[in-house]
């Protein structure tokens, strides 16, 4: 018995070896495009960089300029409000949209493939996209609420405070909704025809049979997305960008913006360095607290609840 059971665990052993020697080209490129660039803004977000080459290091005090600096202030708040207003929109869209794909109807193979199409629009793309969309003069926004009589005169959204950011928003979350959107119909494939069927035998109503059946064996999906779109939700720059670049003023000054600027505008590296290690922190710590809070109990697992 002894030594058949040493030369099973010789067996785990070498299989995990050899798990491991498979992993390990894939590992070694993700440590060269991922870790170590991690490592160096970390370095420089330590240090004061100067293009010419001369660096020195000034520990904390990137991180000390930048809490006390009222634009990285504004922007990180700023960038908290947008970020959920993405996860928001982006998450609740995506649902309604694969419940919708997920019942039966006339061209619903034409549907599923047209989600795709936001998908596959690069960020960039969609900015560009809303803001002829928003366009105050020509905009087809403008031309279907007068229509329909929301409004009674074309407004400049992108001009205001409020609507440049509500367009973001949306702009973002329209492309991500459709991404969301083939992550829950994935999930919901995996329903069994049967529960839904016997609980309308049963007399549950739609909402009862989405709360009790639907919901609960979505959560790891859910989990997924909502990982997804706050990483993506904080970490925004493309479609804010084209958008807007951070106006009008600084109202759409998010946190990746006014990274941007820090190194781009002004080439302070270690300050640009410094609200990248920031923002990649709050992301990963809000991710973090999203997952715990999911997992917690054990609420989801493997199908159910």
């Amino acid at each position: 018995m002894r030594a058949r059971a040493r030369r099973r665990s010789r067996r785990a052993a070498a299989d995990r070896r050899f798990g491991l020697y498979l992993a390990l080209p894939a590992l070694v490129i993700v440590l060269g495009l991922i870790a170590w660039p991690a490592i160096q803004t970390l370095i420089y977000s330590l240090q004061r960089v100067a293009l010419n080459g001369d660096t020195r290091w000034v520990g904390l005090r990137n991180f000390t300029l930048l809490f006390r600096n009222p634009d990285f202030i504004h922007s990180l708040w700023l960038t908290s409000v947008y970020a959920v207003l993405f996860l928001l929109v982006s998450t609740l869209l995506g649902l309604a949209f694969a419940l919708l794909l997920n019942e039966r109807f006339r061209g619903r193979w034409l549907a599923r493939t047209l989600l795709i199409v936001p998908w596959a629009c690069p960020w960039v793309i969609a900015g560009i996209i809303w803001k002829w969309f928003a366009d105050g003069d020509v905009g087809a926004l403008n031309g279907a609420l007068y229509q329909l009589g929301v409004i009674d005169e074309y407004k400049a959204w992108l001009s205001s405070d409020l609507g440049a950011l509500l367009i973001s928003v949306f702009a973002a979350a329209w492309r991500q909704a459709s991404f969301a959107a083939l992550l829950f119909l994935a999930g919901l494939q995996t329903i069994p025809h049967e529960l839904p069927e016997a609980a309308k035998v049963d007399g549950a109503t739609a909402w009862q049979r989405f709360r009790l059946i639907t919901l609960p064996w979505l959560k790891p999906v859910i989990v997924v997305v909502i990982v997804i779109n706050v990483i993506f939700g904080f970490m925004q720059f493309d479609v804010i960008y084209a958008l807007t670049q951070g106006g009008p003023g600084n109202a759409t000054e998010v946190l990746s913006i006014f990274l941007y600027q820090q190194l781009f505008v002004y080439t302070n590296v270690g300050m640009g360095s410094a609200v990248a290690v920031v923002l990649g922190v709050v992301a990963l710590l809000i991710g973090l607290l999203f997952v715990k809070l999911l997992y917690r109990s054990g609420d989801v697992t493997e199908g159910n609840a």
